[in-house]
């Protein structure tokens, strides 16, 4: 089955895709199914069997709610597919008029508008290795990062590049998507491909902005200056590229797992304009569906919807000149074989004095359908009560971000923060269990000082009025990651310990309604408290504050009503070992004026 999101009247939908005489129609099932019931009623109509249910009786409202419902929602529409199929070919076509609608007449969206883990492998092909003698050694986990809701945009919708100074390079290659469908933690690599509903195609598609705008370092494009090559800066400029409103189409279609017959035999391509750009095999992959699953799920839970695209297995990013960018008839186009082809105009927007913030990067309406419908809901956060963990969309970190940082973790000062996303789910409210992986080794236990955003912020120029509130914030950093790097070992292997180390379930622990602040944030003490052990800091040893963090991301990515933003770790931290926590350990954390957190670490 082929199944799309899209948007109709105003209404967001979700329906099945099918072909009638050349055209492509895309129905939703519930009007369907009330369709041959109608038909069904009638004394002298073709006899039409029973409508098969979904759980719960009803048809959900969005795909995601269909995911939700696992095997049992998925086996009723196939159901119910083959049933519509039989009938407009045997008895009564108008169903299509009734019940659905042609797919030229549609917006259609990325399968999943709003992807709650948008996570992209990197290097994760032969090619990165091919031809490099350096590397004696290959750790196979992935390196990869996560991107933002407002990233996700569907085929036809414009990838949409702001117009400032200069309009940025790009970069694009095609990749296949895994969609989850059955929610799961710690995972069996044997039982893995029975949580993929399907599969998707996504364009990873990157921009040059953050490597921009290191100084000194304008129009010098993939590349930074000396001073900035830790890897971490590297992520932020590369992946904050990738992060950027638009630049990650998602679609035609989610296509079910049962209609790709092997996901590791399919051919991949790249085009512009129609053009041939590259050609690659699905099959060219170090680390598969299977692997990548039992990883991801051996510290945190995939839950149906969340979207995991492989990484490029051809050329690594084909670059776009900017003299192409302003072709108003360009477009970028990926294809999977047997899985769609997805195609995206690009647009220059208008320049940033003329913006006015509101999502928009240039553009009205944006693209992204997540952003646009908080746009047109106006929601706001007007009070703390207001905001609540669970419902956040993003968890922002930033790292290096203190004047030790140089000294316990290797980053330097730079002018320009370093900042990353992870999954909300890695966010928990004090007072409640924590639960332990049974992956993890010794704990690094910090406090740090985090905000919430109140508003949609786009091309903010400090964070004046986009603050909620102020939070402690506990981390946990689990240091299996680190000790599971075998040397050699690249830079980014060497890395990425330190982001995922934090992304489990529930490891940063904050209070379950943010403080607002009436003085300034700096100047303020921060306590960490394990067990019988205590350290302190201040929020004065923070380099970047609320105001540059907000400025820096939200000059290309839209932050979100609810938003967490951590500055990061201090040199308040505690190593805790696996026999410490394993005896019942509490953890609190209080910040002056701000609040105090208690996490219970619970394996």
């Amino acid at each position: 089955m082929r199944l799309a999101s899209y948007v109709v009247s105003g209404r967001e939908e979700w329906g099945v895709v099918l072909d009638d005489a050349g055209t492509r129609w895309v129905v939703n099932p519930a009007r369907a199914a009330a369709f041959l019931d109608a038909y069904a009623a009638i004394g002298s109509s073709f006899p039409v069997g029973a409508r098969p249910v979904p759980p719960g009786g009803a048809w959900p409202a969005t795909l995601v709610e269909l995911l939700a419902l696992e095997d049992a929602g998925m086996t009723a529409l196939g159901r119910l597919a083959a049933d519509v199929e039989r009938f407009i070919a045997r008895v009564d076509a108008t169903l299509l008029l009734r019940a659905g609608h042609r797919l030229d007449d549609v917006e259609l969206l990325a399968p999943i508008p709003r992807p709650r883990l948008y996570w992209g492998l990197v290097t994760n092909s032969p090619s990165f290795v091919r031809s490099k003698p350096g590397i004696g050694v290959l750790n196979l986990f992935p390196l990869a990062h996560q991107r933002p809701q407002g990233a996700a945009i569907g085929h036809g919708a414009a990838i949409t590049v702001p117009a400032d100074d200069d309009v940025p390079r790009l970069a694009y290659n095609v990749e296949l998507a895994v969609v989850i469908g059955k929610q799961g933690r710690y995972i069996p690599l044997e039982r893995a491909m029975e949580h993929v509903a399907g599969y998707t195609v996504v364009n990873d598609v990157s921009s040059t902005y953050y490597y921009d705008i290191v100084p000194g370092n304008d129009g010098v494009g993939y590349g930074l200056p000396p001073g900035y090559d830790d890897w971490l800066y590297q992520a932020t400029a590369s992946w904050g590229g990738k992060k950027a409103d638009t630049l990650a189409p998602m679609g035609p279609y989610l296509v079910t797992r049962e209609s790709v017959s092997d996901p590791y035999d399919l051919l991949m391509y790249t085009r512009q304009s129609g053009l041939a750009r590259d050609r690659a095999h699905s099959g060219a992959t170090l680390m598969g569906i299977e692997r990548v699953i039992q990883w991801y799920s051996s510290f945190a839970t995939l839950y149906p919807g969340d979207v995991i695209h492989l990484g490029t297995m051809g050329v690594d990013g084909l670059p776009v000149h900017p003299d192409d960018v302003a072709d108003p008839g360009l477009r970028l186009e990926v294809e999977v074989e047997g899985v769609g082809a997805l195609a995206n105009p690009v647009r220059v927007g208008q320049r940033s004095e003329d913006d006015g913030g509101g999502g928009r990067q240039g553009v009205d309406p944006h693209p992204s359908y997540a952003v646009r419908q908080v746009v047109e809901s106006g929601e706001v956060l007007m009070s703390p009560d207001e905001w609540s963990a669970s419902g956040v969309r993003h968890l922002w970190t930033s790292f290096g971000n203190h004047e030790e940082s140089e000294r316990l973790d290797g980053l330097p000062r730079l002018e320009v923060p370093r900042f990353l996303n992870g999954p909300s789910s890695a966010l928990g409210t004090s007072g409640a269990d924590v639960e332990i992986p049974p992956r993890a080794t010794d704990l690094v236990v910090g406090v740090e000082l985090a905000f919430v955003v109140r508003a949609l912020t786009s091309r903010a120029s400090d964070a004046s009025g986009v603050l909620l509130g102020f939070t402690p914030l506990i981390s946990l950093c689990d240091q299996s990651f680190a000790e599971a790097v075998a040397e050699p070992a690249r830079v980014g292997e060497r890395g990425i310990p330190a982001v995922y180390g934090r992304w489990a379930d529930g490891f940063n622990v904050v209070l379950p309604a943010p403080t607002p602040l009436g003085g300034d944030w700096r100047g303020r003490s921060m306590t960490l408290r394990v067990g019988d052990r205590t350290v302190t800091s201040s929020t004065s040893d923070y380099v970047a504050g609320p105001d540059e963090l907000v400025r820096t991301i939200s000059a290309r990515i839209t932050l979100f009503p609810g938003d967490v933003v951590t500055l990061g770790a201090t040199s308040a931290r505690i190593r805790v070992t696996r026999g410490e926590y394993e005896a019942g350990l509490v953890v609190t954390a209080s910040i002056d004026g701000v609040g105090d957190v208690e996490a219970r670490l619970a394996p």
